[in-house]
Order: C-alpha cells, then structure tokens, then sequence
C-alpha cells in the first residue's frame, strides 16, 4: 500500500513539473511577441537578421509583424497613386481631347520642360513623328503622340522605330507617348530600342511637373492650368 501511495505521488509531481514549464513555454512565446512589437518595429531588418540568427521561431514572429504593416502601407500608398493619377487625367480632360490636341499638349509639355525649337510636325510624311524639340543639353527629341482608346500594340512601335532611323529623325531620341498603355510585347520592344515611353501613368505624373523630359531644368512659369487651356478637344 505504502509503495502504491509514493508512486501516485511520484506521477503527480511529475504532472505538475510538466504543466509548469509548459506554462513557462507559453509565457515565454508570449513574451518574445511582445519583445518582437517593441523593439523589431523602431530596429527593422537588422534586428530581424540576428534574430535568425539565433532561433526560426523569434524570427518568423517578427516577420510577420514587420511584413503586415509594410505591405499595408505600400498597398495604401498605390492606391492612393492610382486615384490621384486619375483624377489628374480626369481634370485634364485627357480622353476627350482630338489627336492634334494631344499633339499640341505634347508641345506644350516640352516647352515646360526647357524645350526650344519644340513644333508639331504631324501631317502627311512626317513618318509618324508628331513633335520635334531640342532639349536644353543639345539633345534632339522625336515624339509620336497616341491618343489610343487601346493598348499601343508592338506594330506602331516597330513603325516609330522606323521613322527614327530614317532622315531626317536620325539621331534623335525617340518618344512614345500614349494616353492608354503599352501591350507586353510592345514594351518589350519599346525598351529594348532605349525608347521613352510615356504611357498613361506617366503621362499624369508629367502633367502634375512630377517627370520631367531632359536634364534637370529651373522650373518655368507655365502652369499646368495654362496648359490645360490651350489645347483643343472634341465637342461633347
């Protein structure tokens, strides 16, 4: 009986050594939470690195809780892009404006920029170079304006590059620049001739004087107002 009673107490203090450092376990889990939102946050990735260092559990925890924001904050900041983009093009009237018009904003644009010499040339044997300007570092600028309600396909940038290899556009730097977007494909081949393509996305961030063609210029005077005002649209 006596053997009996000291072995039931034996499996209980055993129990009891198990449910202490399964507690300590958890408290400890919850503490390097705690340790991974105080300090992981202000230290960021060199703290993550030594972390690893050092043990995958930590460090998968501060992963997570520096990743969650991070990916927030960068989603939040694209879309805010996105919307105020639109709204620059919205403002602009960009879709309801006739080729010419986008020609002459074009012309309107490289002026801004420190262009001299800038004039539309659009018209028949212009070999679908629709603008002309000589940028203030001597560089002569050909750009083709595609007022497209479609993605610009790989064809029209085969035939812009054409057109710069032919006289009298050879030597200068080709520009694509579209109200719509480029296709894969014509992209691809839009980069791999070093054209500058100035796609939709762009296009409203040149338009808010955020990019800018050419060199570093001192800013001018014209205001993206003025530009608004000055170009032509189809009558609603």
């Amino acid at each position: 009986m006596a053997k009996r009673r000291s072995a039931a107490r034996g499996r209980t203090r055993r129990r009891r050594s198990r449910r202490r450092r399964a507690a300590g376990f958890g408290a400890g889990g919850a503490l390097a939470v705690v340790l991974a939102v105080v300090f992981l946050l202000p230290l960021g990735a060199e703290a993550l690195a030594r972390l690893a260092r050092s043990s995958w559990a930590p460090a998968a925890v501060a992963a997570a809780v520096l990743g969650a924001p991070a990916g927030a904050a960068v989603w939040a900041a694209r879309r805010g892009r996105a919307r105020y983009r639109r709204e620059v093009l919205r403002r602009a009237r960009i879709d309801a404006l006739t080729p010419r018009g986008f020609e002459d904003l074009a012309a309107e644009l490289l002026r801004r920029d420190g262009f001299r010499g800038v004039r539309t040339v659009g018209g028949a044997g212009d070999r679908g170079v629709d603008v002309v300007g000589t940028a203030p570092d001597g560089t002569r600028y050909a750009v083709q304006c595609k007022h497209y309600s479609r993605p610009v396909g790989p064809g029209a940038v085969r035939d812009f590059i054409g057109a710069l290899h032919a006289r009298p556009y050879r030597g200068h730097q080709g520009v694509l620049l579209t109200s719509n977007h480029l296709t894969e494909s014509a992209l691809e081949t839009a980069r791999e001739q070093r054209l500058i393509v100035i796609d939709r996305d762009r296009l409203a961030d040149w338009l808010r004087d955020a990019y800018r063609l050419g060199p570093p210029t001192a800013r001018t005077t014209r205001t993206t107002r003025t530009i608004r005002t000055t170009r032509s649209t189809r009558p609603p």
